[in-house]
């Protein structure tokens, strides 16, 4: 009569066996396969990578690196050449004369001059943590400032704000001005 011991040696004898015979038979299946897996995760990488690029074409994620990498590393002066980029478009919007356009000149007129005042190296996160510690000798028009960054504010921040043109060529005129100051427009 078997014990109980030996029924689970030939129990266990038996399982390894098949598990063996499964996985030679998967190892068979998988090297038969082969060239076909290595073409479809050839064929899913390049068109993952070429989503990749589409993204950072689209987005500008190239663009801005290649600029803070003349930047910082070949010292070129390419914030200002941005800047200048930024400022034709800015212009552009205002010149449309369209209530949008010209709100949209404002906000993009706010982010340069925040960029410029980052590259300056004032200190802050936003917009107004930087003109709170800028000073006057760097921006002679720092409270003028203030005014245009608050009409800022109030476009982006109130749907229903209605901006006169009077009020948006002011508001250019200002920041103009302190990008000149900084060095950013010529």
């Amino acid at each position: 009569m078997p014990t109980a011991t030996s029924s689970f040696q030939t129990i266990a004898s038996q399982t390894l066996a098949q598990a063996q015979v499964v996985g030679q038979n998967f190892l068979n299946i998988y090297f038969a396969n082969i060239t076909w897996l290595q073409i479809v995760s050839v064929l899913l990488s390049s068109l993952l990578f070429a989503l990749i690029i589409y993204i950072g074409v689209k987005t500008s994620y190239f663009q801005a690196r290649i600029d803070r990498f003349r930047d910082v590393v070949l010292k070129s002066d390419m914030p200002r050449a941005l800047a200048q980029r930024t400022w034709e478009r800015i212009e552009t919007h205002f010149y449309k004369g369209s209530e949008n356009d010209m709100k949209v000149a404002i906000l993009e007129a706010d982010k340069v001059l925040n960029e410029a005042l980052r590259a300056a190296g004032v200190p802050g996160i936003q917009l107004g943590d930087r003109l709170k510690r800028a000073r006057a000798s760097q921006i002679p028009n720092l409270d003028d400032l203030w005014q245009a960054h608050k009409l800022r504010n109030q476009i982006a921040h109130e749907p229903d704000f209605k901006l006169k043109r009077d009020l948006a060529e002011r508001a250019l005129g200002i920041y103009e001005i302190a990008l000149k100051n900084l060095g950013v427009l010529g």
